[in-house]
């Protein structure tokens, strides 16, 4: 601004410059003390760690059945983990939720003002389960072909914004009540199916160089058939008027009323009906539950082409060719869920298209 700028950052600070550099030492090298009268600069805002802190851990069960058919392995898996004294962040300082009070009177109105802002504690209070059942098919390599497959079935639920163990910062919504944020995981997709397969083609050649050219051709392909990722609803404004980021809106119609039936450039421009969010209560956090919502689903083929040419007894060299996303599938991304942005309910962005990719690769 017009008092102060790089070269000057305190400038127009009352006082001055808080943190003078007073000189260094003889080698030059390392500043000295600064004066025992330097200011603190209030409101502070400051990280500290519960006194119950202590490591997280985590739980893993499953129960597996396996059955072979020939030359058929069928397996069918329930997975559960559950993750305990996850590390969360909230802000012991915020002021509690007024309607009536002003966002400009947050620092204000915290029990540790003025000498306090934000004070982010780090608990050991966070929690999540996943259950999960998984059945598989694999048929082993054998008359030149194998073939892999599997499915999940499963749901992974914690009380943490981010689903992460976090070391810093705020991942808590209300710092009051932690179980306001438990939902979904933000990884969680419903149902996923991957299907994987090689064939060595049989083409065989009695002269040399017509099977050095033609034979020993590999086919590779994946298939991935993935639900959608879930996202939540922001509001874009502080009306709780606690400084609290994350606050949700509030749900008053239907979501879902613009149907299904819509071609797809109609859902990149309006995911979900618009009309049935709006901004939260004043002082509130939102009626609307943490990742409440599932975007696009992801439908994928990659495809490779594989060549070996031995040189010698030692030395080969093999030639790869691979699409990835061979059909060039749009496979679109989340929607834009903040209620402020112009872009509300538009998606804006999608995965990667089609990609082709070449290598010639030797081992010896």
């Amino acid at each position: 601004n017009p008092s102060n700028d790089l070269s000057n950052p305190w400038g127009g600070f009352p006082g001055g410059n808080p943190l003078p550099v007073v000189g260094f030492s003889a080698v030059g090298t390392d500043a000295l003390d600064p004066p025992a009268d330097v200011p603190f600069i209030f409101p502070h805002t400051a990280m500290t760690y519960s006194p119950e802190m202590r490591n997280a851990y985590m739980q893993s069960w499953n129960l597996t059945l396996e059955h072979q058919l020939g030359e058929v392995v069928l397996r069918s898996a329930y997975v559960g983990t559950k993750g305990t004294a996850l590390i969360s962040g909230r802000d012991v300082n915020a002021p509690l939720p007024d309607p009536t009070a002003s966002t400009a009177t947050t620092n204000e109105r915290r029990p540790l003002y003025p000498n306090f802002a934000r004070v982010a504690i780090q608990e050991a209070v966070g929690n999540s389960i996943y259950h999960g059942l998984q059945l598989t098919g694999e048929r082993r390599f054998n008359q030149g072909y194998t073939v892999l497959a599997n499915y999940t079935w499963s749901k992974a639920i914690d009380n943490n914004v981010g689903s992460a163990n976090k070391g810093g910062g705020t991942s808590v919504t209300n710092p009051l009540d932690q179980s306001f944020d438990r939902g979904t995981s933000n990884f969680d997709r419903t149902h996923v199916f991957n299907f994987s397969g090689l064939w060595e083609m049989p083409f065989h050649f009695e002269s040399k160089l017509a099977q050095g050219l033609l034979g020993g051709w590999n086919v590779t392909s994946i298939v991935s058939l993935h639900s959608g990722t879930v996202f939540s609803v922001f509001s874009g404004q502080d009306n709780a008027r606690t400084g609290q980021g994350s606050q949700r809106a509030d749900l008053v119609g239907d979501p879902y009323a613009l149907g299904d039936d819509r071609s797809r450039g109609e859902f990149i421009l309006q995911y979900l009906n618009r009309d049935a969010f709006a901004p939260n209560a004043l002082g509130t956090y939102g009626n609307l539950g943490r990742n409440t919502f599932r975007g696009p689903g992801y439908a994928g083929v990659d495809l490779g082409l594989h060549k070996r040419f031995p040189i010698t007894e030692e030395v080969t060299a093999q030639f790869r060719f691979e699409m990835f996303n061979a059909f060039n599938r749009v496979n679109l991304n989340n929607p834009t869920d903040n209620l402020t942005s112009g872009n509300f309910m538009r998606i804006t962005s999608a995965g990667d298209p089609r990609i082709l990719q070449f290598a010639l690769r030797f081992a010896w």
